[in-house]
């Protein structure tokens, strides 16, 4: 079965920590076998364990961005934050069921970089 999105971030951060899933497993206390579903997306992913990944691999010194969000994806699965207003949950909402291509969404995430870059210069 193909990895998903959290499956190659997480194979990649287990790769540069010289981790394999057996050892990885253990350090985590579950198996090599509930490791691999996560990362093919036979298992969904909870926040428990998206938390106890990404600690592993701060530790390990290879931090993995974003790791929450590869999870909601593989899982595919939006969740809302409540302080977000009913206008930020229809956007997402909407990008999530956009004909967008995938090149056109990056332009418009890359926007939302700069746009995120010049709020926080004016805050300064």
């Amino acid at each position: 079965m193909a990895l998903t999105d959290f499956g190659k971030a997480v194979r990649k951060a287990r790769i540069e920590s010289e981790e394999n899933l057996s050892t990885m497993a253990e350090k985590l206390g579950t198996t090599a076998a509930f490791l691999s579903g996560m990362e093919t997306g036979r298992k969904k992913i909870s926040q428990e364990w998206v938390e106890k990944i990404s600690q592993f691999f701060e530790k390990a010194g290879h931090p993995i961005e974003d790791l929450g969000k590869l999870a909601a994806a593989a899982n595919g699965v939006t969740t809302f934050n409540d302080r977000l207003s009913l206008q930020q949950k229809m956007l997402v909402a909407g990008f999530a069921q956009s004909p967008f291509s995938a090149a056109q969404l990056k332009r418009i995430a890359e926007l939302f970089d700069e746009l995120k870059q010049a709020q926080h210069k004016e805050k300064e």
